[in-house]
């Protein structure tokens, strides 16, 4: 993934305010979200430009009140710029492996990768042909499906297994997984965002 190419460019305080006025500009909910929620989270981690000034969502009000206990408990990145959208968004990464059956320190990788990518915006677009929540390249699938939450952890777990046969992955450090997965050219990035991403875990599984 190169789009840490390009994030590093600019301070979180730069992109946070992205992710305090995020909104919707595209249809289709993770498998998971359509499967599992329901109404309980209004329109699902839905697709959002790069500037989503501008841009307001419909999202549940229980959304938004996890999004304001997440605020408390978060010491990096995330740290006081959980809201309802991108709390939507973590609450389809963590139900994707809920049913696959991964468990939380599988989810708790896979959230680090999210937040290091794109601070939890399933963006529709990126650094060259990169989409979605995890910036995948097109030869994961096509650019709606890397868009769909629920499809695109199922790719980001089917590369992890791909990486790591037989579980492998579970005797090696979190970020050190999460880089063999997605290749960044910053491998140091998700590391230090596995905190936050297991309190995350935890609090939404």
């Amino acid at each position: 993934m190169k789009f840490t190419e390009l994030m590093h460019k600019f301070t979180f305080t730069a992109t946070s305010a992205l992710v305090l006025s995020g909104g919707i500009l595209l249809a289709g909910p993770g498998t998971a979200a359509a499967d599992d929620k329901g109404d309980d989270t209004g329109d699902g981690c839905m697709g959002v430009e790069m500037s989503v000034d501008g841009v307001s969502g419909d999202f549940s009000e229980e959304a938004g009140k996890v999004a304001e206990e997440l605020n408390d408990k978060l010491k990096q990145d995330m740290a006081g710029n959980m809201n309802a959208r991108t709390t939507t968004c973590a609450k389809e990464v963590v139900e994707a492996a809920q049913d696959r059956d991964m468990g939380q320190d599988a989810a708790g990788i896979a959230m680090a990768t999210v937040i290091v990518e794109t601070h939890l915006n399933n963006y529709t677009g990126g650094d060259r042909d990169s989409v979605g929540l995890f910036q995948q390249r097109n030869h994961y699938g096509s650019s709606d499906e890397r868009l769909d939450v629920g499809w695109a952890t199922e790719a980001f777990f089917d590369e992890l297994d791909a990486v790591y046969p037989d579980g492998g992955w579970k005797d090696v450090s979190p970020g050190a997984v999460a880089q063999d997965v997605q290749r960044s050219a910053y491998p140091d990035r998700y590391h230090d965002q596995i905190e936050d991403a297991e309190i995350i875990v935890d609090h939404l599984w």
